[in-house]
């Protein structure tokens, strides 16, 4: 009988877990998603498109339209910009309190670096803060982030854009936050398709980051 309880109560909490997330309108909850980004990297963050969770047979969050202010700079344009960010977690590393991302994917990403007057580039202050909140875990693996069909530009100190790489496609993983990194994919520039693949190592004491980068034309 002891077992037959168990095993009851076990389904049942499965088929909790499958159902609930169906019957919640994440869509509700997006300025909570909103405001804790914008508590974490310091930023105006704005999602325009639909939020979707779901916690069996694997951890999943998918937000869309996703657009993330710029501060630093004279720039008019979204620092970052994405129409959607997909994420799944394994559960079993997450029993041991570690965070194993199996996959996070940017669909039509839009990346836009820039120098304010003084020569410093507006991702650094995001990387700060990223790195000083407590929200980030220690332990994480990331197996893979995606990119598809993304686009990275380069803008002057007076906001104008100077170089575009266009139809970036690649492959980031990383067994830790603070690295090493892998890199491989690839970008069109000048009407020329390239891959491009890039390999860190750890950061060293003063704070540089030893890197091997590849680049040819596939032609």
């Amino acid at each position: 009988n002891l077992l037959i309880a168990i095993a009851v109560f076990i389904i049942t909490v499965l088929g909790a877990l499958f159902a609930v997330p169906h019957f919640i309108d994440w869509n509700s909850y997006r300025s909570n998603f909103e405001e804790e980004a914008r508590n974490v990297i310091g930023r105006e963050v704005q999602v325009d498109g639909d939020v979707t969770l779901h916690l069996l047979p694997t951890p999943y969050f998918r937000v869309e339209k996703v657009r993330i202010a710029d501060t630093a700079t004279s720039l008019t344009e979204h620092f970052f910009k994405t129409e959607s960010l997909s994420i799944k977690l394994s559960i079993a590393p997450l029993l041991r309190g570690v965070v194993e991302v199996n996959e996070i994917e940017f669909q039509r990403p839009v990346l836009r670096m820039a120098q304010d007057a003084k020569g410093a580039w507006n991702w650094q202050d995001f990387a700060k803060a990223l790195s000083s909140t407590g929200y980030v875990p220690a332990n994480v693996t990331l197996a893979s982030l995606r990119v598809v069909d993304g686009v990275l530009a380069l803008h002057a100190a007076d906001g104008i854009e100077r170089s575009r790489l266009d139809g970036v496609n690649g492959e980031l993983s990383t067994p830790a936050v603070d690295g090493p990194y892998r890199f491989r994919g690839s970008f069109t520039s000048g009407g020329a398709k390239r891959e491009v693949r890039i390999a860190t190592a750890s950061p060293e004491a003063d704070g540089k980051v030893p890197l091997r980068l590849s680049l040819h034309l596939l032609d």
